[in-house]
């Protein structure tokens, strides 16, 4: 039925043609129904009164004939009728699936794209609206209680206005600072495997970035250098990338690097399909161009870093004994509307609140060997993007919660 276009208009016609057809046969039924039941008899002799009766018997069942005939034939236009309707029915769908395949051919949903920006978009700016009220009213109570305080424990307010200032570039700041900051600067909700055991072990992790930084800054038993110098170097350079200062300063740029970095993955992505023999994905990439960038703006992109993990491998090999592996790497920039993803933000539920940094923003893919805890397992830190008003707000909740000596 598919493959069939029935000429539906020539079935109605024929419908038409049959009601005229009925109407005949009832106009005839109702011009003989008199002379046919109502003979009059010629005489008064039996002879003549039993053929008047044979005539209206007669004529009682050619009109009783003629009624069944005209329901029979009213059915059978109702029926045809119905037939053409659903002829037309079958016709309409069979042209929407030539249409469909004509718009769509492969598989291929061009506005599906442009539906799942629209999704994301809508849902990050209620996020990053909802986070910026919320930090200033952290501010303003921070603010607050600094100023009660400056009249009843002058120690106390300054002492809680220098932790402010600290806490924006955490560079030369006290460790307890540079852990609390790091809370409301860095989170990410992952899993690691742990290939030790059988079967493989899951191990959820909610704060990953913050492990990271406890790594880098060797606040843990990963090495960072083989020098005092070198590990102050990394760990003061550690502090910077997770400070809230580090988030504003992505956060401003990334809406103008991210979709360039859309159409970087685009053209990779397309090129990749090329040469894999694959031309309808490769269209289909092409067609999604304009809505990756739209969302790269809004929402940001993710920098595929995968070939420059063979030149940080060795550090991180030597660094942990050879039990961890980089397999891969990548770095997000936001878009106007990213949220972010830390563990205590402006605003927002635990390990999922609105903030960010530059190491939050690192993606890392490792992979564990002996002597690891979880060797023959992985690791996937996200790439977690944070745009300038959710990177900002972070950044007033941060220095209300300090000025108000909750940091």
């Amino acid at each position: 039925m598919s493959y069939v276009i029935a000429a539906s208009q020539l079935v109605h016609q024929a419908a038409h043609e049959l009601a005229g057809i009925g109407t005949s046969l009832a106009d005839a039924a109702a011009t003989v129904a008199g002379p046919t039941t109502g003979i009059a008899a010629a005489a008064q002799d039996e002879i003549s009164v039993a053929i008047a009766a044979l005539f209206r018997d007669l004529g009682r069942e050619f009109q009783a004939v003629s009624a069944q005939t005209q329901s029979f034939h009213a059915e059978f236009v109702n029926s045809v009728n119905a037939g053409a309707a659903a002829y037309a029915g079958a016709e309409a769908g069979n042209a929407r699936a030539v249409l469909t395949a004509a718009a769509s051919p492969g598989g291929i949903e061009p506005l599906s794209r442009w539906t799942a920006t629209l999704d994301a978009t809508a849902s990050n700016a209620q996020t990053v609206f909802g986070a910026a009220p919320a930090s200033l009213n952290t501010l303003a109570g921070g603010i607050s209680t600094g100023l009660r305080q400056l009249a009843t424990d002058p120690t106390a307010f300054f002492g809680n206005l220098r932790t402010a200032a600290q806490s924006v570039f955490l560079v030369g700041a006290p460790q307890d600072v540079v852990s609390a900051v790091v809370q409301h600067t860095l989170g990410g909700v992952t899993q690691a495997t742990n290939g030790s055991v059988t079967p493989p072990e899951i191990v959820p992790i909610n704060d990953v970035h913050v492990q990271l930084y406890e790594g880098l800054a060797g606040l843990a038993d990963f090495q960072t250098g083989s020098s005092g110098f070198e590990q102050a170097l990394v760990a003061g350079l550690t502090n910077f990338a997770a400070s809230p200062a580090s988030g504003v300063l992505l956060g401003a740029v990334g809406p103008f690097v991210s979709p360039a970095v859309a159409l970087w993955n685009t053209a990779g992505s397309v090129f990749a399909d090329l040469t894999g023999g694959s031309p309808v994905a490769a269209l289909g990439h092409l067609i999604d161009a304009p809505a990756n960038v739209v969302d790269a703006f809004f929402n940001g992109a993710t920098l595929n870093l995968d070939a420059l993990a063979p030149t940080f491998d060795p550090f991180v090999t030597s660094g942990s004994a050879g039990g961890e592996r980089l397999d891969g790497l990548s770095f997000a920039f936001g878009g106007l509307f990213s949220p972010g993803e830390v563990v205590t933000g402006a605003s927002g539920p635990m390990y999922y609140g609105t903030g960010g940094s530059m190491l939050n923003a690192l993606g890392l893919q490792f992979s564990f060997f002996p002597p690891d805890d979880f060797a023959g397992g992985s690791l996937n830190i996200p790439a977690i993007p944070v745009g300038p008003i959710g990177a900002t707000a972070g950044l007033i909740s941060i220095l209300g919660h300090a000025l108000g000596g909750t940091l």
